[in-house]
C-alpha cells in the first residue's frame, strides 16, 4: 500500500512568493514518482486532478482544495514518464513505458470510471506502444501524439469524432531526417501545429489543414536549443517555448508571420541558479510554468516583449539549482482558478493564485551628444535589484510586480552612469523612461612592437586591447607602430602576437606613456589570435576556435570543456563543434575533423621539444567507446604519429599537457606542421576534442638567428622643447644611425650622428608630440626610447 498524506497549509515549510500564490494542500504519494498532470470537471462541477504517476494515472477530487481525495487509479505500464490530456468526457494517457494510448471514460464521475487501450488502427494497427507526449485539438476534435515508437518519433494525427475510439488521420515528418524529425511535444491551434524538436533545438510551424498533406510554414531555434514544449498566446500571435536544459529560459516569439518569426523576449526565474524550465501554459496572458527545482512560476506576458514574474511557489525546497528534480507540471485551467502542480518527489500541490499585472518600465537609451541609440546599456531597478540590457535599437523593457517609487540606474561602458530617482511604478500601467547618457572622454593609445633579439620593428603583429567593456584589435604597420583611438581611459589587458613569436600579454593603463612591446622569437600559440590554423572535416561537427561552451551529460559531468587550459594569455582554444545545448548535439559525429597548424621552422632550434595541452573525452554509445584523437607531425615529406589518444589514455576528461622531444624523431625542416584529428567511429559514441597552448621549446640556433641585444636608451631632457641628448651603451663602439618616427609610424628623419663620450647631441626642430627614437650601431645592436616634445 502506498502511503498518502495530506499536509495542511500551516504545517508545510515551503515559502510562497509575493503572496500571489498560496498553498491550499499537498498530497504526498510516498515513494512513488509523479509525472505530468491535467484536470477535469464533471457534470456536477466537481473538479479533479488527473495525476500522472510511475504506476498509472491517479484521479483526485480537488473540489475542496484544502482536502484533496484520491478517487480512482488507472493502472499503466511502469514508467517515470506519463502525460495526460482530456477531450469532452475522456482522458488520454500515454507513457514511454508502452501500452499505447489509455482512453479513460470519465463521464460517470464521481461514479466509477472505465478505460481501454488504443494501439493504432489502419496503417498503424497494433503498432503504437511508447509515446512521450500528446495534445488535443478541442475545437476540431483531433488527438496528436509525439515522440512515439513510430518512425523517428514524428507527429501522428487521430480523429476523435468518436472520442472513445480514435482513428488514424495522418502524420507529419519534418524533412531534416534523423534526430531533427523527432518531436518531443507540441501544441495545436486549429489547423496549425507547433512542434518542439528537442534534439535539434527548434520549433516548427506546420499547416495541418489537410491531414494527409501537411505543409511546413516556418522554423525557429529557441534560446538554449533544446526545445521542449510550446504554447500559444490568447491572441494567437505569440508562441511561448521552453528548453529543458540547465540555465534555460521561457522564450517568446512573434509567429504572426510564420515565414518571418521574431524573438520577442527570453526570461529566467532566479537568474544564475542554472535551473531548468519544463512546461508552460498560457491563461489570460499569464504564463503558468513548472520550473523543476524552482517550483511553479507565473509571469505576466500581456506584453510578450516584457514578461514580468508576478508569483512563485517552491514545491521542491530540497534544491534550487540545475537538474530535473522538482515540479514536473502545472495545470491552470480549472473553473475555480486553482492550480494543480505535480512534484516528482513531493506529490500533488493545490495552489490558489491571485493574478495581478506587472508594473512595466520601458524606454530608449541614447547618446546625449549624437542622439544615437545605445545598445548594451544596463538598466537597473535598484529596489528590487533587477537588471536589463538595451537591445540593438537602444530599447529596454523591464518591470516588477511590486508597485511604488523606485530609483533606476542606467550605465554603459564609455558613458557617465546616470541615477534617476523617484520613478513611479503602478500595476498594469506602463511607465515610459527614456534616458540620455553623457559619453566619457577618450584617449589615443600608441605603441611600438619590436623583435627582442634584433630590436627591429615587427610589422603586421596582432594587437588586442581588452577589458570587460571594450575589445580593440589592430595590426602594427610597417614600422611596428600601432595606434588605437577612442579608448576610454583605464586598465586593460594588452595581448600582442605573431606567428613565429611568443605571444605577449600584460595589464596596461592607457593614460601612461606609449607602450613598448618586445616579442621573443619562437613558436607559441595560445589561440588568443587566429594565426591561420586550417580545418577540414567529413563530420558536420568540426574544430572551432573560441571561448569554449561547456556541455554536460545527464549526470552533470562535463563533456565539452567550459574553460581553456590555464597559464596562457586569453580564454580561447580549439574545441570540436563549440556550441551550447545538449552534449550529444555538439560532438564529432559520423566522420572526422582535422586541425592543421601553419608551417613552422624547426631548423631554428637545437633539441626542439613540442608541447601542447589536449582535451579528449569518449563515452556512451553501443559497446566500448572506440573513438580517437590522433596527433601527428609532418616535415612536408615524412609524417610521424606523436600520440593516439583513446578513452583509457592519461588525462581523459581534463586539459592534459604533453611534451614530445623531437630530436631524432623526424628530420627538421622549415615546413613542419602539426595535425590533430578527432574521429567518430561507428557505434554512436560521444567524442569531444580540444587543443590549447601549442609551443616549441628549445635553444634557438644562433647560427640561423643572430641574437642581438636591444637596449633602452636614455634621452634628456625629456620632455624637451627641441634639442636632446642620447646616452649610448658603453659597449657600443661603431658608427650610429639615428631614426626618428612619430607615433603614427611616419618616418620623420634618419641621420648619422657622431658620438662624443658615449652620447649623441641631436639638434632638431620637432613639432610638439611623442616620438620614437631608434639608434642602430654599425654592428647591428639597437636601442630605442620615447621622446616627448613640448
Amino acid at each position: 500500500m502506498r502511503f498518502l498524506l495530506i499536509i495542511p497549509l500551516l504545517l508545510l515549510r515551503v515559502v510562497a512568493y509575493s503572496q500571489s500564490l498560496q498553498l491550499a494542500a499537498q498530497l504526498s504519494y510516498g515513494n512513488a514518482s509523479l509525472a505530468n498532470i491535467s484536470g477535469y470537471v464533471d457534470t456536477l462541477n466537481n473538479e479533479y486532478a488527473l495525476v500522472g504517476t510511475d504506476f498509472g494515472m491517479s484521479i483526485v477530487d480537488v473540489t475542496v482544495p484544502t482536502n484533496p481525495v484520491i478517487k480512482y487509479t488507472v493502472p499503466g505500464d511502469p514508467s517515470i514518464w506519463r502525460e495526460i490530456k482530456t477531450y469532452r468526457k475522456f482522458a488520454y494517457v500515454v507513457t514511454e513505458g508502452g501500452g499505447g494510448v489509455t482512453v479513460v471514460d470519465l463521464s460517470n464521475l464521481p461514479g466509477p470510471i472505465s478505460y481501454q487501450q488504443y494501439t493504432g488502427d489502419g496503417p498503424l494497427a497494433g503498432q503504437i506502444s511508447s509515446v512521450h507526449a500528446l495534445h488535443v485539438d478541442t475545437t476540431a476534435g483531433y488527438l496528436y501524439l509525439f515522440g512515439s515508437n513510430i518512425g523517428n518519433g514524428h507527429s501522428l494525427f487521430f480523429d476523435l469524432s468518436d472520442p472513445a475510439n480514435p482513428t488514424y488521420a495522418g502524420e507529419y515528418i519534418y524533412p531534416g531526417g534523423g534526430n531533427s524529425s523527432y518531436v518531443h511535444d507540441g501544441y495545436i491551434d486549429g489547423d496549425t501545429l507547433y512542434e518542439g524538436h528537442i534534439y535539434s533545438g527548434f520549433f516548427t510551424i506546420v499547416d495541418v489543414t489537410n491531414k494527409s498533406n501537411p505543409v511546413l510554414l516556418g522554423t525557429q531555434q529557441t534560446p538554449t536549443a533544446f526545445t521542449h514544449n510550446t504554447w500559444l498566446s490568447v491572441d494567437h500571435k505569440t508562441l511561448f517555448t521552453t528548453d529543458e536544459n540547465n540555465g534555460s529560459f521561457l522564450g517568446a516569439f512573434d509567429v504572426s508571420d510564420p515565414t518571418n518569426i521574431q524573438e520577442l523576449s527570453r526570461i529566467q526565474t532566479a537568474p544564475g541558479s542554472n535551473s531548468v524550465i519544463h512546461n508552460t501554459h498560457i491563461l489570460n496572458d499569464y504564463a503558468i510554468t513548472s520550473w523543476y527545482t524552482q517550483g511553479v512560476v507565473i509571469h505576466d506576458v500581456s506584453r510578450p516583449w516584457n514578461p514580468i514574474e508576478i508569483a512563485k511557489y517552491d514545491t521542491y525546497p530540497q534544491s534550487n539549482g540545475g537538474g530535473m528534480d522538482g515540479c514536473w507540471g502545472v495545470y491552470p485551467f480549472l473553473p475555480s482558478g486553482n492550480l494543480l502542480a505535480s512534484d516528482i518527489s513531493n506529490g500533488l500541490f493545490v495552489l490558489t493564485p491571485n493574478y495581478v499585472r506587472g508594473c512595466y518600465l520601458e524606454g530608449t537609451v541614447t547618446d546625449t551628444v549624437t542622439g544615437f541609440v545605445l545598445p548594451n546599456a544596463t538598466v537597473e531597478l535598484i529596489q528590487p535589484s533587477i537588471f536589463k540590457s538595451t537591445s540593438s535599437t537602444g530599447q529596454y523593457a523591464t518591470g516588477t510586480v511590486v508597485p511604488g517609487t523606485i530609483d533606476v540606474r542606467v550605465s554603459r561602458a564609455g558613458y557617465v552612469t546616470k541615477l534617476i530617482t523617484g520613478v513611479t511604478l503602478i500595476n498594469g500601467q506602463l511607465t515610459q523612461l527614456d534616458v540620455q547618457l553623457v559619453p566619457l572622454q577618450t584617449v589615443s593609445v600608441e605603441g611600438l612592437v619590436t623583435d627582442s633579439a634584433t630590436g627591429a620593428p615587427v610589422p603586421n603583429a596582432l594587437v588586442a586591447l581588452q577589458n570587460a567593456d571594450f575589445d580593440f584589435q589592430v595590426i602594427t604597420d610597417a614600422n611596428g607602430v600601432f595606434q588605437i583611438n577612442g579608448v576610454i581611459d583605464g586598465f586593460y589587458s594588452l595581448t600582442v602576437g605573431q606567428w613565429g613569436y611568443n605571444t605577449y600579454c600584460d595589464a596596461v593603463l592607457t593614460s601612461g606613456a606609449p607602450i613598448l612591446v618586445s616579442l621573443s622569437q619562437g613558436y607559441q600559440d595560445d589561440f588568443s589570435f587566429d594565426f591561420g590554423w586550417t580545418v577540414s572535416s567529413t563530420s558536420g561537427n568540426a574544430w572551432e576556435l573560441g571561448e569554449p561552451f561547456g556541455t554536460f551529460d545527464n549526470s552533470g559531468n562535463i563533456v565539452n570543456p567550459d574553460f581553456d587550459a590555464s597559464g596562457d594569455c586569453g580564454e580561447k582554444c580549439y574545441v570540436t563543434d563549440n556550441g551550447t545545448g545538449p552534449y550529444n548535439a555538439h560532438d564529432v559525429d559520423n566522420g572526422f575533423t582535422h586541425l592543421i597548424s601553419p608551417d613552422f621552422d624547426l631548423t631554428f632550434y637545437q633539441n626542439p621539444v613540442l608541447e601542447y595541452e589536449r582535451w579528449f573525452l569518449n563515452f556512451g554509445g553501443t559497446g566500448n567507446p572506440n573513438d580517437s584523437m590522433l596527433i601527428k607531425l609532418t616535415n612536408g615529406t615524412d609524417t610521424v604519429v606523436l600520440e593516439r589518444v583513446i578513452r583509457t589514455s592519461p588525462g581523459v576528461g581534463n586539459w592534459y599537457r604533453v611534451a614530445h622531444n623531437l630530436t631524432g624523431l623526424i628530420t627538421p625542416t622549415s615546413t613542419m606542421k602539426l595535425l590533430v584529428q578527432v574521429e567518430d567511429y561507428p557505434g554512436g559514441h560521444i567524442v569531444e576534442g580540444g587543443l590549447d597552448n601549442f609551443r616549441i621549446n628549445g635553444t634557438l640556433n644562433t647560427g640561423v638567428r643572430e641574437l642581438i641585444e636591444k637596449k633602452e636608451l636614455t634621452l634628456f631632457p625629456n620632455p624637451t622643447t627641441g634639442d636632446f641628448i642620447v646616452l649610448l651603451p658603453s659597449e657600443w663602439t661603431g658608427a650610429v644611425e639615428l631614426t626618428v618616427l612619430d607615433l603614427t609610424g611616419r618616418h620623420v628623419f634618419t641621420q648619422a650622428v657622431n658620438a662624443v663620450n658615449d652620447a649623441l647631441n641631436v639638434q632638431t626642430k620637432l613639432e610638439a608630440g611623442s616620438y620614437l627614437i631608434v639608434a642602430k650601431e654599425s654592428s647591428g645592436r639597437t636601442g630605442s626610447g620615447r621622446l616627448i616634445v613640448r
